[in-house]
């Protein structure tokens, strides 16, 4: 028995919706909405339309979900774009927000100081294995000529090089070429500071001299380049040979050299 049953369970599962139907179908004659004969046409004729609609029903419910999907990943697309568009523009202001910052530093250096001096831009920097030096964007036309100082609110940059037209090269301090008179600053003890690339180094310094790390390195205006007192480094590392009666004493540049973008030009 069970086995006819599974056997033949669709005829079994047709049957059943036949008798519901005829139950709904006889259940509204009873009550007057239908005649006898309009109950299983209507009954069958609403059966077919379901299952033959069924799909059209569907692919137009996937044609309405893909049209949905589409507008929502354009929008997300324009959102995005729109974000993309706010974050530059973030970005931009900031930037002008920084760059004048800067500007109200060096130039609030510049009216401190009783210097004669111009700005001027760096467009381009030379770090190659033997050199240190950059390039402006004021020459002769501004003022600007050989072995004027370059500083900032911060310390002494270096000095012109070579003064074109429109343009200057300018040799930091950090360039093995750059030699500049220094003095520390805490206790008067004069030096020669030279270039080393990336640090600087304080020559012919007495094995008894005291210089300690920390200490600030000022011009001492004796090179007739630099004017007295400017910040140059702060000593980082003190070695003393007995054996040659001197000290090695390595410092780093009071000056970001690599981040600078506006320097002051002190002229004559």
């Amino acid at each position: 028995m069970p086995g006819f049953i599974v056997r033949h369970a669709k005829l079994f599962i047709l049957l059943a919706l036949f008798l519901v139907m005829f139950w709904l179908v006889t259940f509204q004659v009873k009550a007057g909405r239908l005649t006898f004969m309009e109950g299983p046409v209507l009954a069958i004729s609403g059966f077919f339309e379901r299952v033959f609609t069924a799909p059209f029903r569907f692919v137009g419910s996937a044609a309405n979900h893909y049209v949905f999907r589409v507008r929502t990943s354009r929008e997300n697309d324009r959102l995005k774009q729109e974000l993309d568009r706010l974050r530059l523009e973030n970005s931009i202001t900031n930037e002008l927000l920084i760059e004048n910052e800067r500007l109200r530093e060096v130039l609030g250096f510049a009216k401190l100081r009783p210097l004669s001096s111009v700005m001027a831009q760096v467009i381009a920097k030379d770090s190659s294995p033997s050199s240190r030096t950059m390039i402006v964007d004021h020459g002769t036309t501004h003022g600007i000529e050989k072995d004027m100082a370059v500083i900032t609110a911060a310390g002494v940059v270096g000095k012109v090089q070579t003064s074109l037209p429109g343009t200057a090269k300018v040799l930091l301090l950090t360039d093995p070429g750059s030699t500049l008179a220094v003095r520390v600053q805490r206790n008067r003890e004069e030096g020669l500071l030279e270039g080393k690339l990336d640090r600087c180094a304080l020559k012919y310094v007495s094995y008894y001299a005291d210089i300690q790390e920390g200490d600030l390195l000022v011009t001492s205006g004796l090179d007739g380049i630099y004017p007295k007192g400017l910040p140059v480094a702060t000593v980082v590392k003190v070695s003393k040979h007995e054996a040659t009666a001197f000290q090695t004493v390595i410092a780093k540049p009071a000056v970001g050299l690599s981040r600078l973008e506006e320097v002051l030009v002190l002229t004559k």
